[in-house]
């Protein structure tokens, strides 16, 4: 299950965030994917597999 973007309504597959995160630090210094933001809009990403509590 991927991260989601509710404003850039774009998804981020789980098993390539380390290496989109290795690839942003090196070119752009940006550490949004590390502290759960989207890395475009910095927007707090949604966990798709996370249940929500009732």
């Amino acid at each position: 299950m991927p991260l989601h973007c509710p404003r850039c309504k774009k998804n981020i597959d789980k098993a390539k965030v380390d290496e989109i995160d290795a690839q942003l630090m090196s070119a752009y210094h940006n550490d949004a994917l590390r502290r759960g933001l989207c890395p475009v809009c910095m927007t707090p990403l949604i966990d798709t597999e996370m249940k929500v509590k009732e």
